[in-house]
């Protein structure tokens, strides 16, 4: 899978990419964990639902603390609501 850099992500809508970057926001809501990834080129909201993912990368998510480094894996989403227009549904998360 290759990496992909968030302000490129428009291209890869319906695909699975990697991205790397820093944690600068988190908030969370019983089963959906909202991650804000920055990577130098832009930032992104980043999902990871608890049903979409093991408990193990749920609980991972949840522990996260601002500016951690790591590489997210999940699908480009078109969302309207999103400043870039798009976000990512997370299948996996690797603390670096």
């Amino acid at each position: 899978m290759e990496h992909i850099y968030i302000a490129d992500i428009a291209g890869h809508v319906g695909r699975t990419i990697k991205i790397k970057g820093w944690l600068y926001n988190m908030r969370s809501s019983g089963k959906l964990h909202f991650l804000q990834l920055r990577d130098g080129t832009e930032t992104s909201q980043c999902v990871v639902f608890k049903g979409d993912v093991s408990a193990e990368v749920f609980q991972k998510s949840g522990q996260l603390t601002q500016e951690s480094s790591i590489i997210v894996e999940g699908e480009v989403r078109e969302d309207k609501r999103s400043p870039l227009g798009f976000e990512i549904g997370v299948t996996n998360i690797e603390i670096l």
